[in-house]
């Protein structure tokens, strides 16, 4: 069953995986796992779902290789970022994202050296607006 890229959220997992595909543009699930392991022991059969489960959402397509499939990703790192951070908006800023930024700016800040790139950003983003 494909989905609409912008409906696809991930899991944690389905994320290191993804994070492991767009590493290595294309990879089989022997590629993945060994990715992964550098990290975490992860079993070859769970790595094989999950990637069975990212291509039914949509996020993964595959090809033959030989006897492997070869997977590439359909879901781009900056599309997975946008649905995550948009959903994360929604469910816990009621899609006020005035409200998402000034919880980081209250929790997620860690001191002054921080606090002046963010207001660094902040302004190239004003300048960008008012151009």
């Amino acid at each position: 069953m494909k989905r609409d890229l912008v409906s696809i959220i991930l899991t944690r997992q389905e994320l290191q995986i993804m994070k492991a595909v767009w590493k290595l543009g294309t990879a089989t699930v022997k590629q993945v796992r060994k990715e992964i392991c550098a990290e975490k022991p992860t079993a070859y059969t769970t790595i094989l779902t999950l990637m069975g489960i990212l291509e039914e959402k949509g996020a993964l397509a595959h090809s033959r290789a030989g006897r492997a499939y070869v997977y590439r990703p359909l879901l781009s790192r900056w599309q997975a970022t946008h649905n995550q951070l948009e959903d994360v908006l929604a469910r816990f800023f009621d899609g006020d994202a005035e409200k998402l930024v000034e919880y980081v700016l209250e929790n997620e800040v860690k001191g002054p050296e921080q606090m002046r790139n963010i207001r660094c950003l902040i302004d190239s983003g004003m300048e960008n607006q008012v151009a």
